[in-house]
């Protein structure tokens, strides 16, 4: 099953199938966001997205797949990559404010170059972080790392930060194969592009996602996404009213189903995503947005203004590879899609 390298490289795959893309708007580095119709003209609409989190390949490989796998008179909309920066890698990212794409063997080679040529803000441990051009960059994570407003990143708010891919062993997203990217708002919190969907200041990605919602109003939203594990799960969220939250708890309950049937593995029995979840069974989590902070997903704002809305998460290290982790997420938006279809007849 191919990978795709670059976010060229899909937008010329999904043009060769035929898809023109919609452009909603554009990175800042010119990359258009785009968007892909299949389906039929039923509303309500579903809602499609993957790539929030350029690590997580699988569910871009799913969104764009499923634009072919799908049959159904709904409208579907898909956004398959939400951070077409970070898709192109770490080097990429770095070229940006270097004016050329460095050579990058290892997470060693990014300290090297962010100490020799960046404004070093901070560094502890196997932690970088430093100042280029228009963003930051560091050698690991940082979310949760800092309080909100701390000083030295003062240089860094409104602004992006990428970091590498660093793991070893996972089709799609080998070391600093792909650059995720973290937003600094403007308050001085350190967050990601799947944030900002319920706040006024957004960087464009997010401004994008939430504009086509409110064109195109989902009756389900569905986002594909990845984890660190090596088994499936899924967040839903309670819903404004009963009907909804029946339909969302009859999809729940056919997806989970489905993906255990298919033989895929779900996540641990005493798995917690977070103090934020309530349990469900086993596999199926429902996410209380107001306990987490840090503002709306975009599940939590699909959930909060047009109805049910699910965050699809397939495990990075699930024994069939690249190949079972699509499919699996195929699966999980096929049947959460079918049961959509049932409510609308």
């Amino acid at each position: 099953m191919q990978i795709f390298d670059r976010y060229a490289d899909l937008l010329r795959w999904v043009e060769k199938k035929g898809y023109q893309p919609g452009v909603l708007g554009y990175a800042p580095d010119g990359a258009p966001v785009v968007c892909l119709r299949t389906g039929g003209e039923k509303t309500p609409a579903i809602f499609i997205s993957a790539g929030s989190h350029s690590t997580e390949q699988a569910g871009v490989g799913a969104a764009v797949r499923l634009l072919d796998a799908l049959d159904t008179e709904h409208r579907v909309y898909v956004i398959p990559s939400r951070d077409p920066m970070g898709m192109n890698g770490y080097a990429y990212a770095l070229g940006l404010s270097l004016g050329e794409v460095p050579e990058l063997g290892s997470v060693e080679d990014v300290r090297t170059i962010l100490k020799a040529q960046g404004e070093v803000l901070y560094e502890e441990g196997g932690t970088v972080l430093a100042i280029i051009g228009e963003y930051g960059y560091s050698t690991t994570g940082l979310l949760g790392r800092f309080e909100v407003g701390a000083d030295f990143l003062q240089p860094l708010f409104g602004r992006r930060i990428f970091y590498p891919s660093s793991d070893e062993g996972i089709e799609g997203t080998a070391p600093c194969q792909r650059a995720y990217t973290l937003i600094v708002s403007p308050e001085g919190e350190v967050l990601h592009i799947n944030r900002f969907h319920d706040t006024a200041w957004a960087p464009v990605e997010s401004r994008c996602v939430r504009n086509l919602m409110a064109k195109i109003r989902p009756g389900l939203t569905l986002d594909l996404h990845e984890y660190g594990g090596d088994g499936f799960w899924f967040s839903a969220r309670h819903q404004r009213n009963e009907e909804d939250e029946l339909w969302e708890k009859r999809m729940a309950d056919a997806m989970i189903r489905a993906v255990a049937d298919s033989g895929a593995a779900l996540a641990p029995e005493g798995y917690l995503p977070g103090s934020f979840f309530e349990k469900g069974e086993r596999g199926v989590f429902w996410l209380i947005a107001q306990e987490r902070g840090e503002g709306l997903n975009l599940a939590d704002f699909g959930a909060s203004e047009y109805g049910p809305s699910f965050t699809i998460e397939t495990g990075m290290t699930m024994g069939g590879g690249f190949q079972e982790r699509v499919q699996t997420s195929m699966l999980a938006a096929r049947t959460a899609i079918s049961v959509f279809e049932e409510r609308w007849r």
